[in-house]
């Protein structure tokens, strides 16, 4: 990618029109442009300008490694529009070069454990319950609930961060030069929302489906099969009930990490509750606003910590400055002033 590719990338990605970078710069639209285009090579002086006015670092823009994001699915809550896709575009870029630069840095082996797609082949929803559950048992997860998805997640390969973006947009998944999956999901959301767009992420990356099956809908209960297994759903409520009360949703919502929507869709798929009961709850949770805001403490949302970790790693190792630590972090401190004082 060239300098000039960088200062379009980081435009977008900080959400500014070339119109509004140049009037920042104190140039022409014209002169912006051409800096973009290549057609002008951007002094020294103007390099650090621009790396204050887009909020990346002056490294950002000669940078060796660049991403490109091939044919990206997305859960979204409405469609984006072109420049909340570019900025979404954007912000993935940008995390995945800092990612894969720290591990070319301390020549970190890329190593993918994802289950076979021939072990996840269904023709049906039902099917879905034990490719789930062969899932946890090849990851060893037992069948309790998991501490942090983007930990298991990223410990078997799987690229996981975090971006800003609208509301309208929850997550995205795509492989990374045909290998590397790929999951980024939106910082401003609850953790049982990230943790189901996750799971639900995975089941994607996954399922091979076959038949007509609808693909959200198989990674929809991928999603719930997978957080919580219908061993310990039927253990948790019964395998027949006839009324579920919302302060059982609740209290397994903040053990299992699993929204009270989920686990509401959860007995029901299973049949634990008849049709009637399922309706019934529902128009409860529609009176009372709960599809959109859902009552009590709400569970926190869970970070990623693999790239951090090997940026530390890295500083401890003396293979990088603190500045450089900085930079990869994505300006976030990485704290080694602190550490260094136990």
């Amino acid at each position: 990618m060239t300098i000039g590719e960088r200062i379009k990338s980081a435009r977008i990605g900080a959400g500014m029109s070339q119109r509004a970078l140049a009037r920042e710069m104190g140039l022409s639209a014209m002169a912006t442009s051409k800096y973009e285009s290549g057609e002008i090579v951007p002094r020294s002086g103007l390099i650090i300008q621009l790396s204050e006015i887009l909020r990346v670092s002056v490294d950002y823009f000669f940078r060796s490694i660049s991403v490109n994001l091939s044919q990206p699915q997305y859960r979204c809550r409405k469609p984006l529009k072109k420049k909340e896709e570019s900025l979404v575009h954007a912000q993935v870029r940008e995390w995945l070069e800092r990612y894969f630069e720290i591990e070319l840095i301390l020549g970190e082996e890329k190593i993918l454990t994802l289950p076979s797609k021939e072990n996840c082949r269904i023709t049906t929803l039902d099917e879905i319950e034990d490719v789930a559950q062969r899932v946890r048992d090849e990851w060893d997860l037992g069948l309790d609930p998991i501490e942090s998805v983007m930990d298991v997640l990223e410990q078997h390969g799987v690229k996981v961060g975090v971006i800003e973006a609208t509301d309208k947009f929850d997550a995205l998944t795509f492989y990374y030069d045909c290998s590397t999956p790929v999951i980024a999901v939106n910082n401003d959301m609850p953790g049982d929302r990230q943790r189901f767009n996750l799971a639900h992420e995975l089941g994607h990356l996954l399922l091979r489906i076959e038949g007509d099956v609808d693909e959200e809908a198989a990674a929809h209960r991928f999603a719930a099969a997978f957080l919580v297994p219908k061993k310990m759903a039927f253990r948790e409520l019964g395998e027949q009930r006839r009324n579920i009360s919302p302060r059982e949703f609740y209290v397994l919502k903040h053990k299992w990490g699993m929204s009270m929507s989920a686990w509401l869709h959860r007995a029901a798929d299973l049949g634990i509750i008849p049709e009637g009961t399922s309706e019934r709850l529902w128009t409860l949770f529609n009176k009372n606003g709960w599809r959109q805001k859902e009552p009590g403490d709400p569970l926190p949302p869970e970070h990623p910590t693999h790239m951090k970790l090997l940026v530390l790693r890295a500083l401890s190792e003396k293979k990088i400055s603190q500045s450089r630590a900085q930079e990869l972090l994505g300006g976030e401190q990485p704290l080694e002033r602190c550490i260094e004082s136990f």
